[in-house]
């Protein structure tokens, strides 16, 4: 018995070795050809791709535009759409499962039912697709799975909280898109979906209760005309009002400017007759003091020469007390006798010679008249020129 195992232990490293070999050739050929075949993708601006590794497990996220490398059979890729798209649910969208369209049934909260026709705008967010591909899948399952039933169920209840009266209003309708548009993206964005918004196309009711709030609105027009008359009225009148107060604010205005102006004038020229007055009080004062230093001086000259009158009197009345009055008197005497014509009358008795003497003066009519400029001093004689003066022959 030959116990040694050599030849079959080289035997089996052989085969081994041969079978290695064929499946290095299988797998390089396989990636030759295939490598030839699929090894590149084109990735759009739009869209973004996530490579899974079949071997390893992993997962790569390509989100930029151009090609992409990847090894058939090992690795799969998978394209994912990032713009903008419309999940329509409306009556035009009919399909097997919806042959009356597919719009959204909503009961308002006074009981009404209203037919809508939304358009849901959402886009897949990049970074998310990595989750989407792990948890949600690939295509447009994440549609069905995530948004229409997130979508749908959002909707019912934040317009269902709306009367039959308040669709008509497109404010109370925007206010509640914009709730359901807040609560879709808190619950669907953690799975990497973002409703970018919601739009109401058209929203019906049932026949009856259209022709219910047909009548209704004609009765709320005919109320709002008359509402939108009253309102023109009473704007109207508070126009007129503003008007007629602009005018009674414009004419008080005009008055106060008047006034004021006035103030102002009277005010300029009570000021100009405070400084003509002040000026022509500081003039009558040099004046005064002028007319005042002009008298002062005039009287000073009129008492000098007063006093020089009064001292030329006294001189002379000194002058006159003495002899010199008596001398003067007497020339003015001779003056007067110089002009005189004497005519007497000579008494002759026989036998008998008498002197004669004057019995009477006659002045001439053209005798000069005795000068009084220098009156005689009181203790002189008088004498009159009527009568003869003293005689003073031996």
């Amino acid at each position: 018995m030959d116990k040694s195992f050599k030849p079959k232990i080289q035997h089996f490293y052989i085969y081994r070795k041969i079978i290695t070999t064929v499946i290095i050739i299988g797998i390089i050929i396989g990636g030759v050809y295939g490598g030839k075949e699929l090894s590149w993708k084109e990735i759009a601006a739009d869209e973004v791709a996530v490579i899974v590794n079949n071997l390893t497990g992993g997962i790569k996220l390509i989100n930029r535009a151009g090609a992409v490398l990847y090894y058939p059979f090992i690795q799969d890729i998978y394209i994912l759409d990032k713009r903008v798209q419309i999940l329509k649910m409306t009556a035009a969208e009919i399909d097997e499962k919806h042959p009356q369209g597919n719009p959204l049934m909503v009961k308002s909260i006074d009981g009404g039912d209203v037919v809508l026709d939304l358009h849901i705008h959402y886009m897949l967010r990049p970074e998310y697709a990595i989750h989407i591909v792990q948890n949600t899948g690939v295509g447009d399952i994440f549609k069905q799975k995530w948004l229409y039933d997130y979508a749908r169920t959002v909707c019912y209840y934040c317009y269902g909280e709306l009367t039959l009266d308040e669709f008509p209003i497109a404010s109370k309708r925007d206010i509640k898109a914009q709730n359901a548009l807040q609560e879709i993206n808190k619950m669907l964005e953690p799975h990497g979906f973002t409703v970018t918004s919601i739009d109401l196309s058209d929203y019906r009711y049932y026949r009856e209760y259209a022709e219910k709030i047909q009548e209704r609105r004609l009765a709320d027009k005919e109320v709002e005309e008359q509402k939108t008359r009253a309102s023109a009225a009473m704007e109207n009148q508070r126009r007129v009002v503003v008007e007629e107060t602009k005018k009674l604010e414009v004419e008080v205005a005009r008055f106060r400017g008047e006034c004021d102006k006035r103030i102002m004038d009277a005010r300029g020229s009570s000021e100009a007759k405070k400084q003509d007055a002040d000026a022509y009080l500081i003039r009558a004062r040099f004046e005064a003091d002028a007319e005042y230093e002009r008298l002062a001086k005039d009287a000073e000259a009129i008492l000098d020469n007063l006093k020089t009158d009064a001292e030329g009197v006294r001189l002379l009345r000194n002058a006159l007390e003495g002899d010199g009055g008596r001398n003067l008197v007497r020339l003015e005497y001779a003056k007067r006798l110089k002009q005189a014509i004497v005519r007497s009358t000579p008494i002759i008795r026989q036998g008998i010679e008498t002197p004669q003497s004057i019995q009477r003066f006659k002045y001439i009519e053209d005798a000069p008249k005795i000068d009084y400029m220098f009156p005689e001093p009181p203790d002189a004689a008088l004498v009159s020129p009527l009568k003869p003066g003293p005689d003073k022959s031996p």
